[in-house]
């Protein structure tokens, strides 16, 4: 249905009935009222002049008397008229106005053309629903690495924030509601180039209803879902949902590799976040005691975790009794924001200590307090308000958890490469000595730059140049696409990570690994060294110089561009 002709049309009724009964009045009353030719012979008008004279009469009082000139009735009706179509055309045009500043008409229009930019768009793109601080980091992480993405939020104060951000380009959104299927519809939940379902509302049960649709709109799509209770967890993944990340229990795990396995979380963070963690920053193993404050959800998944890896714990909690904690865990009732009750909890025997209680500012007091009565602490805290940022970075602590920020990242992950989620469970089985040689292989990569990882495969998609040399049975070494290609002697960048071929995984090839069809390799390195592999991978021409080391077999333009290099 046409909405907006449906508006326009009912606001618009009244103004034009007055209208139509104006001019019909009008037309009317100089058929009827009688003139005279300059003979002094009677006239009347017929409708055709009478209309005419009235049309130009309604839009401007300048004019000439037709056919004849008037008689003092037929102008004195004329004033009539001219006073009755000014009033009308001003009640008309003011309707109008009121309409082009009416909300509703505008979010109509808007809505409008969001559904025909989505229903033109060839190209893929992911539908994402809610645009809070993870949406907003999901949107630019994807935007960075050219991926278009269709957005709905249900807040215009968001939608405005996403209209005045800096993307490569533009980025539709609609603001409505994102369990109305109405909205989901327009949004292109149904499109056949909507490759994927990110639901990040801040409502379980919006989240569910999202799913849900996509799923039984499309079973094949991925759909990947933030939650924040069990329940709606356990529901999300009974139907097939993709992937559902639970801030609580992803930085519980988190923080378990960070304590356990130090080097292996360098790994996952280098890889994932834009701003990777410096190696000066690593939590060195230390055996000893751990205080969690709060025992929530976020206390109960590092507990858990923590319990399997065998590490001591010491639980503080104002209720005890109302959470159902397990009488083998130690416990001790309180904030822990007063020094007393964390000496009970024998922080001059502990290793660390966690905040994680709902209350930002119970969190600081607690980090505060427990700085003060040991200084060596390792010491962790749970932001819940965004708008402390800054107050937390002043704290100093080792490690802060942002929920938004740990379902971005890890939403990050799961969308940059399905290769990347099956490189961290294979490293699972790795020991430290393997992940530190690899920390320390990326840091030789990038020092303090970002380090970005990306999927190619040899196919003649991905890699034109490389599939065609391959099925004439020559040899590629994965080592060509680090070649430079304006200088075979010069290496960009970067190194493969993984290369998967037949289910069977190859971890950190040697530069002579050479590549098959149909492998798929993960690599990793400056965000500039993707785009220069590109050049090998496409063009045979870039591929025959970087792997003879000359350019005499190209073309005359291909030699003079590389004489300097031959």
């Amino acid at each position: 249905m046409n909405y907006v002709a449906y508006l326009i049309l009912r606001r618009l009724r009244a103004p034009l009935i007055t209208i139509i009964v104006i001019y019909s009045v009008s037309v009317l009353g100089y058929v009827l009222i009688p003139g005279k030719d300059p003979s002094g012979h009677l006239y009347h008008m017929n409708f055709f002049e009478a209309f005419y004279f009235v049309s130009y009469m309604g839009s401007t009082i300048g004019f000439g008397e037709l056919p004849y000139e008037f008689t003092a009735l037929q102008r004195f009706w004329t004033l009539i008229c001219i006073y009755s179509t000014v009033i009308g055309w001003i009640y008309s045009i003011g309707a109008v106005i009121a309409i082009l500043r009416d909300q509703t008409f505008g979010s109509l229009l808007k809505r409008g053309r969001f559904k025909s930019w989505v229903e033109r768009t060839r190209g893929p793109f992911y539908l994402v629903c809610g645009y809070g601080l993870t949406g907003r980091a999901v949107v630019a992480g994807l935007a960075r690495r050219g991926v278009q993405t269709v957005v709905i939020e249900i807040d215009q104060s968001r939608v405005d924030t996403l209209e005045l951000d800096n993307h490569p380009f533009d980025i539709p959104i609609l603001c409505g509601d994102a369990s109305d299927p109405d909205v989901l519809r327009d949004a292109g939940i149904d499109h056949s180039n909507c490759i994927g379902t990110l639901c990040l509302t801040n409502e379980d049960h919006v989240n569910l209803y999202i799913a849900l649709a996509s799923k039984l709109l499309n079973p094949s799509r991925l759909v990947l879902s933030r939650v924040a209770s069990r329940e709606y967890a356990g529901n999300l993944s009974s139907f097939g949902t993709d992937h559902v990340v639970d801030p609580f229990e992803t930085f519980a795990e988190y923080l378990t590799n960070a304590v356990v396995y130090p080097y292996r979380q360098l790994v996952y963070n280098w890889l994932i976040s834009p701003k990777h963690r410096s190696l000066r920053t690593l939590m060195k193993p230390e055996k000893g005691r751990w205080i969690i404050c709060g025992y929530g959800r976020l206390g109960q998944a590092i507990q858990k975790r923590f319990e399997n890896k065998g590490l001591e714990t010491v639980i503080i909690e104002p209720e005890p009794e109302a959470r159902n904690i397990h009488e083998d865990y130690r416990v001790v009732k309180g904030l822990g924001t007063e020094a007393p009750t964390l000496l009970e909890a024998g922080i001059h025997n502990a290793v660390g200590i966690v905040a994680g209680t709902a209350d930002d500012a119970n969190n600081l007091s607690i980090v505060l307090t427990a700085r003060e009565l040991k200084s060596s602490l390792k010491l962790v805290a749970r932001q819940n308000r965004n708008s402390n940022t800054p107050v937390f970075s002043a704290a100093k602590v080792d490690m802060i958890m942002d929920p938004n920020m740990i379902i971005a990242q890890r939403i990050m992950a799961l969308l940059k490469s399905p290769l990347l989620v099956r490189f961290f469970e294979e490293i699972q089985t790795k020991n430290e000595a393997w992940c530190e040689q690899l920390v320390q292989k990326f840091d030789e990569l990038v020092q303090d730059k970002p380090l970005e990882a990306w999927t190619m495969s040899v196919t003649k998609d991905d890699m034109t140049a490389i599939y065609d040399v391959l099925r004439m049975d020559q040899k590629v070494p994965v080592s060509a696409l680090f070649a430079h290609p304006q200088d075979s002697a010069v290496t960009l960048c970067g190194m493969p990570l993984m290369i998967l071929r037949n289910d069977q995984v190859h971890l950190l090839p040697e530069d002579h690994f050479l590549l098959r069809i149909e492998d798929k390799v993960l690599f990793c390195g400056l965000p500039r060294v993707e785009r220069q592999m590109q050049w090998a991978a496409f063009n045979r021409n870039v591929l025959r110089y970087v792997l003879s080391g000359s350019a005499e077999d190209s073309g005359l333009l291909w030699q003079r561009l590389f004489r300097k290099k031959a």
